[in-house]
């Protein structure tokens, strides 16, 4: 594989990262605020149903699917 190509590569893959980072580090930033504004309660008694601490990173959790893509871009450039 040419070292332009294989540059382009892991160039995508380093920004794909990088964007999973920030969308975790960022989910767990809002569950914090959201935890700390429900502890504060704004004291009208109308609360709908607590949320579960892990509900808004489930979409966040990696399938696998980001791996084997990475594993067969690895295996591309190996050949």
């Amino acid at each position: 594989m040419p070292a332009r190509k294989m540059f382009r590569v892991c160039r995508g893959v380093w920004f794909q990262n990088r964007r999973t980072k920030w969308r975790k580090k960022h989910a767990a930033e809002m569950a914090t605020a959201k935890r700390k504004q429900e502890e504060l309660g704004d004291g009208d008694g109308d609360c709908s149903e607590p949320m579960d601490s892990d509900s808004e990173s489930l979409d966040l959790v990696d399938t696998g699917s980001n791996q084997r893509k990475r594993c067969r871009m690895e295996d591309e450039m190996r050949h």
